[in-house]
């Protein structure tokens, strides 16, 4: 079920991604108070990317389009947090520089990682490197494996909840273990 999910959030992402709604920060500064605070992503734009994918593509089940909407809807309230994350986790390697594909579906599980406890950390890894496969490439899902790996070593920023919403829980490294085993 959710494989079909994760297809769907990284085609409506990487959409997203080519019509700018997502942002790519800019090259980190020197001094990060030269940096303008990030821009707020456009959530009817990302609305509305979601409603013309059901429109234009095959029907899902119900269940696979509402943890699709899940994913894409986190991934861009939480876009600042989550870039923040995988700059401390990509050394060497700017988010711009990225292949739009490789920066969607590492977006995408970076979101799975910090944000949603119910989802295991290594079945998050483990489908982003396998959708890498089909949609990138087999470097491309090294490339990918690295990062998120890192990532899971790398203290997770605090994710701000939507208005209104409690705040994320992010799982510490304890309770990440627990979930794998």
């Amino acid at each position: 079920m959710r494989r079909q999910s994760r297809v769907c959030a990284l085609q409506i992402l990487y959409q997203l991604d080519l019509k700018r709604v997502l942002p790519v920060p800019p090259a980190q500064a020197d001094d990060a108070a030269e940096q303008p605070p990030p821009a707020p992503v456009d959530m009817a734009a990302v609305q509305s990317a979601l409603q013309l994918y059901w429109t234009h593509f095959d029907p899902v089940e119900p269940a696979d389009q509402a943890f699709t909407q899940r994913l894409v809807e986190g991934v861009a309230r939480s876009l600042t947090h989550i870039d923040g994350a995988l700059a401390a986790a990509a050394h060497h390697w700017r988010l711009g520089r990225m292949d739009r594909v490789d920066r969607s579906l590492l977006r995408l599980a970076t979101f799975e990682m910090l944000c949603c406890p119910d989802i295991p950390r290594a079945a998050s890894l483990n489908e982003a490197v396998e959708l890498a496969k089909s949609f990138s490439g087999q470097q491309s899902a090294s490339f990918i494996n690295g990062v998120l790996d890192a990532l899971g070593r790398v203290d997770p920023l605090p994710v701000p909840a939507p208005t209104g919403a409690p705040a994320a829980v992010v799982p510490d490294a304890e309770s990440s273990e627990r979930d794998q085993g």
